[in-house]
């Protein structure tokens, strides 16, 4: 089963944020498929460019199931531009959640468009609030959400963006690679060492 590849299953609803270097993509994405790999599909918004087939694939073999069978429960919409993020999460997320009665939603890099120095601050902050809205009314839904937000150079006037996606959290991790493996910490509580058996999903950015 996808628990036995990490040793801490997400909260049964609300919201997990995970920082730190690419790899904290990969365990995100684990985390939330502990509880849609059985019989409720997952959805994706991919904003890093980085959710991987035939990783998903390799982590369906290694849990016995077959790789098309778990690819067809994980409904996957990439994102290349913010105003493409809001719109799905302000108009289209909630018509989707009513169409596939899905265990929970993976945000994958959701801040990485918003960090384009070619989007102006103001517009990139007006951006922000609305997503930051949405979210809000989605955390309201009885579903795990989690957001892994990969370590990235921030532009001035965006410091605040993270840590108000962060205050909404029920949990937040921290993942660090390390000689002896991957080393992922909560905020306030305990901390393991994992040694990942799959390859890890790197955000391919535009800048």
């Amino acid at each position: 089963m996808i628990r036995d590849l990490l040793p801490q299953a997400p909260p049964s609803h609300g919201l997990v944020v995970l920082t730190g270097p690419d790899a904290c993509l990969t365990v995100g994405l684990l985390l939330v498929l502990q509880g849609a790999i059985a019989e409720r599909p997952l959805l994706v918004i991919d904003g890093a460019n980085a959710c991987d087939p035939y990783l998903i694939a390799d982590i369906a073999r290694r849990v016995g199931l077959a790789p098309r069978a778990l690819l067809r429960q994980i409904r996957i919409s990439r994102v290349f531009t913010c105003y493409q993020l809001e719109a799905l999460l302000l108009e289209r997320l909630s018509r989707a959640r009513a169409r596939f009665n899905p265990y929970g939603l993976y945000l994958a890099g959701p801040l990485e468009l918003l960090l384009d120095e070619e989007i102006e601050r103001a517009e990139a902050v007006r951006v922000f609030r609305n997503i930051l809205t949405a979210l809000e009314r989605i955390l309201e839904w009885p579903w795990t959400v989690v957001a892994a937000c990969p370590d990235a150079v921030v532009p001035a006037g965006r410091e605040s963006f993270l840590p108000q996606v962060q205050r909404r959290a029920r949990q937040i991790l921290r993942v660090e690679v390390q000689e002896d493996g991957w080393r992922i910490s909560a905020r306030g509580g305990a901390a393991w060492v994992w040694q990942p058996a799959i390859g890890p999903l790197v955000a391919r950015r535009w800048w």
